[in-house]
Order: structure tokens, then C-alpha cells, then sequence
């Protein structure tokens, strides 16, 4: 296990569009795949790692809608083999972690574990605004709305991204997720722009030679911008509505040293 979490339980706060595959094979090297222990939102449970195949999203995706058609509610000509396939026997309640669990990723905050573990190693990794919901976006566009999100937005092709930013609890999302706690209160903050510097840490290495000076302000001119209907004035309006989770973003990198 890890050095730095002196054999706590590590529980990393997930916010959705923050991190990507290989965050999930990084926590496997350093905890062992089996001891990592992934949240489905849709079906309310865990599963580990090491039981997920290769592409972790898209199977969560698929193994719930799977899950889902094999219960009685949908599928009344299920026998009990169906309803005792192995998929489910893999599935873990919050309150059932198996007793080897190292690490556990959980999409809701960390106030709900009251009770689950004895003093466990909490981080956080926290994304720019903007960013962070052009992710959201393309992934929602590539799964025509097939997500596993605790926003659930019903699929419309027309939808742009310009109103898409502004659905029903969006706004200063990551903010929400801190629950009762503070930034400072996390044991390990880290930035997705500096993915590589939050995993040496957690390896208790030297994480310095991670941190690059990065110029401020988005490139507009770019076609990434241009092409979702990006403009100044867009992100002047942005980030004053999202002005809590600029906020905590910024304390983030400054935590670390990456501006």
C-alpha cells in the first residue's frame, strides 16, 4: 500500500469529468486491482477494480443496463440462475465493503461514510470549471446520454453546449461535493491538469518535478473553443456563476504550487 496513507483506507471523492482510465490503473498499481473498489451510481453499489474489463466506463455502463434487464421488474422470464449471476455476486453495499478493501472511489460525500471506516485517508481532485464541463459534454454526446452520473440529462442531439453548461445542478458542482468539509480538511488535494504530480504524492515521492508554470486564461482562438460556441463573454458569464468552484480550484493548485 501506499506510504503516505499509513494503511488507511483511501477513499477518493470522484467528481464526475475530473479524472480518466488511467487514474483508475494508477490506484490499481499502487493498492493491487482487487483492493480497489469502484462506485456504480445507477445501482447503488461497488465493484472491484480487478473485476472490471479494460475499459472501466463503458463496462460500468454496460453491466448496469445488464444488471437491470435480468431482474424480475424487467425481465419477468428470469430463473433464479439470472437473477445469481456472477456480475451480481461481484456487487458490494456500502455498508458490505469486503474486509481487504485499500482504496474506494465514491461519487457523494464523504459525511455518508460516517461509521464505514476508522479514520480513512480522504482526497479530492478538482478540475477547471470550464474544462471540466467540455468533458462532461463530449462524453455525454459520445454515450448519447448513457452516463452514470448524479445528473441524469435526457439525450437531445440539438442540445448545445452553451445550454447545456446551465442544466439543473451544475452550477459550482465540485463545491457541492466537498460536503461539510473544506479543501483544507481533505488529507490529499490534487488538480486534473496535474493528474501525474497527485499520484506521486500518494506514492510519497517526490511529486516537484510534476508542477509546471501554466499561463492563465482559456485560448479562445483555438477550434475546441470556437467550435462548442465559446466566447469571452460566454466565460466572463461562466465563471460568475461558477465563481465557488473557481474558487476552490484555485486553492487547490495553489496547495500544490501549480498555477
Amino acid at each position: 500500500m501506499a506510504a503516505i496513507t499509513d494503511q488507511r483506507v483511501h477513499v477518493n471523492v470522484q467528481i464526475e469529468g475530473n479524472t480518466n482510465s488511467s487514474f483508475l490503473n494508477d490506484l490499481g498499481n499502487i493498492y493491487g486491482a482487487e483492493h480497489v473498489l469502484v462506485y456504480k451510481v445507477s445501482l447503488n453499489k461497488f465493484i472491484r477494480l480487478s473485476d472490471l474489463p479494460q475499459s472501466p466506463t463503458s463496462s460500468l455502463l454496460k453491466m448496469g443496463k445488464g444488471l437491470l434487464e435480468n431482474t424480475p421488474f424487467f425481465n419477468n422470464s428470469s430463473d433464479e440462475k439470472e437473477l445469481e449471476s456472477p456480475e451480481q455476486n461481484r456487487l458490494y453495499a456500502l455498508k458490505e465493503l469486503p474486509g481487504d478493501t485499500a482504496a474506494v472511489l465514491i461519487r457523494f460525500t464523504p459525511s455518508l461514510l460516517k461509521g464505514i471506516f476508522d479514520n480513512p485517508f480522504i482526497s479530492i481532485i478538482l478540475k477547471d470549471p470550464l474544462e471540466r464541463i467540455i468533458s462532461l459534454y463530449e462524453e455525454w454526446k459520445n454515450l448519447k446520454g448513457e452516463t452514470d452520473w448524479r445528473i441524469n440529462i435526457p439525450y437531445n442531439k440539438d442540445l448545445c453546449f452553451t445550454d447545456f453548461v446551465y442544466q439543473d445542478g451544475f452550477l459550482n458542482f465540485q463545491s457541492k461535493c466537498l460536503g461539510n468539509r473544506r479543501l483544507g480538511d481533505y488529507d490529499l488535494v490534487g488538480v486534473a491538469e496535474c493528474q501525474s504530480g497527485f499520484i506521486a504524492q500518494l506514492k510519497n515521492k517526490d511529486w516537484t518535478g510534476y508542477i509546471k508554470q501554466k499561463s492563465t486564461g482559456y485560448q479562445l482562438d483555438k477550434p475546441r473553443y470556437k467550435n462548442l460556441g465559446i466566447t469571452s463573454e460566454f466565460v466572463e458569464y461562466f465563471q460568475a456563476a461558477n465563481h465557488m468552484d473557481y474558487s476552490i480550484h484555485q486553492q487547490a493548485k495553489e496547495f500544490i504550487g501549480y498555477y
